[in-house]
């Protein structure tokens, strides 16, 4: 357990701490993007006069920074949502967008990248033609190859950005490819959306609390490199502990949601990982029910080695992270995808980056 872990399970820690943990930890919670959910814990637990006062700046510094974040992704959701209300397309906010419109805990300290949107599959090309008709344009170049991964084997279209406000947009409309190994029945999602109150002069859906925490488990554990990294851990152990101190029986209900979803492996490995890295409260029958999903033995202790290499290092640039994260890439390429689609898209990826580095300017010959 590194030392950002031993701080997100008991603060307590850094009672005895001193200069060297302080800058140790420092780099792995920075990388991490866990400040502002640090400054929380300390004040929180009543330790912030322990920490050394220009940790505590950067920790605020790192919280204001988020704050402005979060006003651009409503101001964003809310143009957004003009369009597509214009069009009678419904929208569902996803990931930290969702956290924040629902005012859920993790909306305190919770930055943001991007706004992550669900649409009815039969409406997102309209939506996409829509939000093009107002401005939106492509976020970045993407040529025949990208157009047929995303529209074909993807569930979402290639991401948009206004050019006067420069928020990213992802339009999806599933959680996970139509063509992975979790095929999930995206009607389901709807039956279950809550409808926030208005805050802020908005109003949105969001994902039922058992989805929430399932497409935590499918973001993550699906994705490159685990690319939500030790964040989105926290984020699934907030957003339990929240959902289980209101009703207990949300342990129950996770489960048969997991089951109805087929989302069972991902919830495995958010559980058992949040429980190992962060520690998770109250979860007796989570733990022994999610070991239905568990793979066999081996790959259950290899999993385990690489997620803890990925995501709590001892220090940032071991060689170890990187051949962990390498692994994880090419197992979430495997599971979004049959052998032979990934075969060939593999091989477009390498031919490509092969054509880019012969053609470069910068390289001589």
């Amino acid at each position: 357990m590194n030392l950002l872990c031993a701080v997100l399970r008991d603060p307590e820690v850094i009672r005895g701490w001193g200069a060297a943990q302080w800058n140790a930890w420092l780099p792995l919670t920075r990388s991490a993007r866990l400040l502002g959910r640090c400054l929380f814990l300390f004040e929180r637990s009543g330790l912030l006069d322990r920490v050394p006062q220009r940790l505590v700046d950067q920790m605020r510094g790192a919280l204001a920074q988020t704050r402005y974040v979060q006003v651009q992704a409503r101001r964003e959701l809310r143009q957004v949502k003009r369009v597509l209300d214009a069009e009678g397309i419904p929208l569902i906010a996803l990931k930290g967008l969702a956290y924040l419109v629902a005012e859920l805990p993790p909306q305190d300290w919770r930055n943001l990248s991007d706004i992550d949107l669900l649409v009815p599959e039969q409406d997102i090309e309209r939506a996409e033609r829509a939000l093009k008709a107002r401005g939106w344009v492509p976020s970045g170049e993407f040529d025949d190859y990208d157009q047929h991964y995303y529209r074909d084997w993807m569930h979402e279209v290639p991401p948009l950005i206004h050019p006067e406000r420069e928020t990213e947009v992802d339009l999806h409309h599933n959680l996970a490819p139509p063509v992975s190994r979790v095929r999930i029945d995206a009607t389901k999602l709807w039956t279950e959306a809550r409808e926030t109150p208005e805050r802020y002069g908005l109003k949105a859906q969001v994902l039922g609390p058992e989805d929430l925490l399932l497409h935590n488990a499918v973001h993550l554990f699906m994705n490159d490199e685990l690319r939500g990294g030790l964040r989105d851990v926290v984020d699934f152990r907030d957003l339990f502990a929240h959902f289980f101190a209101a009703d207990q029986g949300f342990e129950g209900r996770l489960l048969d949601r997991a089951d109805r979803l087929g989302c069972g492996r991902p919830l495995y490995y958010a559980v058992t990982t949040a429980d190992r890295l962060v520690g998770l409260d109250g979860t007796d029958r989570l733990r022994s029910g999610v070991r239905r999903w568990a793979p066999p033995a081996i790959i259950d202790r290899l999993m385990n080695a690489l997620i803890d290499e990925a995501l709590a290092p001892p220090r940032l640039g071991r060689w170890p992270s990187a051949l962990a994260k390498q692994s994880l890439f090419i197992r979430s390429h495997w599971v979004r995808m049959p052998p032979g689609m990934l075969m060939r898209h593999l091989a477009h990826k390498a031919w490509r980056s092969r054509k880019a580095t012969t053609h470069d300017p910068d390289l001589p010959g």
